[in-house]
């Protein structure tokens, strides 16, 4: 099980008083967090776990958690801060560059990127997903970062391959002799504070004063991909140009049309 106090100690001050649980085991941190919406739980509340035996990401995929990865989930309150209903879905983008944030300095040189609209992944594969659900008037943050490889690497729904920051970290950070929970501790309190410092330029401006940055960190930018829905269905191909300030991803169509597209899954096809 993880410190919370070592978080704690790790992190400094931020503006959210984060409450930090930590467990052996759960079926899911994000229904722990769920729990804690529903109990009238503050903005910050935050939990994580060794291992997950029913973790699951965006749209419903299941996540294979085995001990040696981050999974932390986290209570956030944007509409108590004046954000509308509709504009919640590009919190996942700002979480996504706050991720990102965290990890170049393990790995600068793997070309550690944010793939759209909430993947962070390096050129061996996916290093982390987001999900994102409203609950209420609340908004449950669920993160899975690949630390550690586990020995018996199971199969999960997606389209990419999982990586690890073990085999792309300079290995003086994650190196032999360091105690798999004390790197565990060290990123939960980056990925706190890095998601701090985001949330609040997030809620002061919007994705629009970001989408700026996230497009020079962007995965899709110049490829050309298929959008599915969620069965699966391609719904939409071409080449992806940008995101726009409202977090749509634009297409450029083989009839040289533009298309914004503000949700589905986006698979690359060259």
């Amino acid at each position: 099980m993880l410190d919370a106090q070592a978080i704690a100690k790790g992190m400094g001050p931020t503006r959210v008083p984060y409450a930090i649980r930590c467990f052996e085991e759960v079926t899911s941190t994000n229904e722990e967090v769920k729990r804690l919406v529903a109990a009238g739980a503050p903005e910050g509340s935050v939990v994580t776990s060794i291992v997950q035996t029913g973790g699951y990401g965006r749209q419903g995929r299941r996540w294979s958690s085995p001990a040696g990865s981050l999974y932390l989930s986290l209570l956030l309150r944007p509409c108590d801060h004046g954000i509308a209903a509709c504009d919640l879905s590009t919190l996942s983008l700002a979480l996504a560059l706050a991720v990102h944030d965290i990890l170049v300095p393990y790995a600068a040189t793997a070309d550690i990127a944010v793939k759209w609209p909430n993947d962070v992944m390096c050129a061996a594969g996916k290093l982390c997903g987001i999900s994102l659900e409203a609950v209420g008037n609340a908004v449950c943050i669920g993160i899975g970062i690949n630390a550690f490889e586990p020995e018996n690497v199971v199969h999960t729904t997606g389209s990419y391959r999982a990586a690890y920051l073990e085999r792309i970290a300079d290995q003086a950070i994650m190196g032999p002799g360091k105690e798999q929970t004390a790197v565990l501790e060290e990123l939960a309190a980056k990925l706190l504070v890095s998601i701090d410092r985001l949330y609040f330029q997030w809620l002061d401006k919007g994705f629009e004063a970001l989408a700026e940055r996230y497009n020079g960190r962007s995965f899709l930018n110049g490829r050309v991909v298929g959008i599915s829905s969620i069965d699966g269905t391609v719904v939409d191909e071409g080449e992806v140009l940008h995101v726009d300030e409202r977090g749509r991803l634009v297409l450029l169509g083989d009839d040289g049309t533009k298309r914004a597209i503000a949700s589905g899954e986006a698979h690359v096809v060259l």
